[in-house]
Order: structure tokens, then sequence, then C-alpha cells
């Protein structure tokens, strides 16, 4: 996906009071991006980011005391693409069988959420290169993840 296309994309999926949350193992490569994305969102002042690392089910409690109206997962993804490409996806868009580098499966997280706290979910997908215990995050993945980090905050502080 274009960057265009990105925030374009998520300017129409933020809606409200919006909620921020890293996914993955930074000591594993490129599945590091959502924990390096949020670590750029908390350093631009940026306010309701959460790095849940694998385990995002255990962070449902502090996403609900933010309250949120829409909470984005940030997450490697294989979308069978080039490194450093992204998608945005709903929760329909993912499986729901079997376990993934997470304990449980993002999208059971996400539809719990939905009904919970009638929030709407999104999970901003980026295709990584490497996932290996202590590989380097690729060149690829790490500029998507400044552009996101860009991106996110300038659609969570423009006006609404």
């Amino acid at each position: 996906m274009q960057d265009s296309d990105v925030g374009e994309r998520l300017g129409m999926a933020l809606r409200g009071r919006v909620v921020v949350v890293g996914v993955g193992d930074s000591q594993r490569g490129d599945d590091g991006v959502g924990p390096l994305v949020i670590e750029m969102l908390a350093a631009k002042g940026i306010d309701n980011v959460i790095d849940a690392g694998t385990s995002p089910e255990i962070e449902t409690w502090r996403i609900r005391e933010l309250t949120p109206d829409t909470v984005l997962f940030v997450d490697a993804v294989d979308l069978g693409a080039a490194p450093g490409d992204c998608a945005i996806l709903e929760p329909t868009d993912l499986r729901s069988k079997g376990f993934d580098t997470h304990r449980a499966p993002l999208k059971l997280t996400m539809q719990y959420l939905q009904r919970e706290l009638g929030c709407s979910t999104r999970l901003l997908a980026v295709q990584p290169k490497d996932v290996r215990q202590d590989a380097p995050m690729c060149m690829q993945v790490r500029r998507t993840a400044e552009n996101l980090a860009d991106t996110l905050a300038d659609a969570l502080t423009k006006p609404l």
C-alpha cells in the first residue's frame, strides 16, 4: 500500500478517542515494528499508546481504561507482499484459529474489544522480511515504521 493510501485510509478509520497498540517482539527483527512505532509516537508526545509486546490480550484492561472509540493495532503480518508494505485490516480479515507469534490470535482480542467496549478495531499490518530471534530490523520495515509514526502523529493531533 502506498504511503498516501495509508494516510487516507487511516484518516477514515481513526474516529473519536484513538488508542494505538503496538504488538510484537523487538528481539525478533521485523516483528518489533509495532513496539517501534509506539516508541516513536511516545517520543513525539502522543498519548494513548500501549506497547503490548507479544501478549495484547493482557493489555485489554489498560485499553478499557482509556475508553477508546477506535483501537489501532500495529503489528508485523505476512501479507505476501514486499518488506515494509502495509495494509489496514479489520478483524474479519484475520484468521481466528491456531496461534501465531502471540499467545492467542489478535483477531480474538480485536473482536473482544469491539464487543465489550463498543469501539472499532483495526490492524495496521506491516510485511516483515526477517523475524528470526536476534535478527536486525530491515531498512524497509524501519523506514515504514518512521513513516507510519509521522502519519499517525499527524492524524492524531489534527483538530476535529
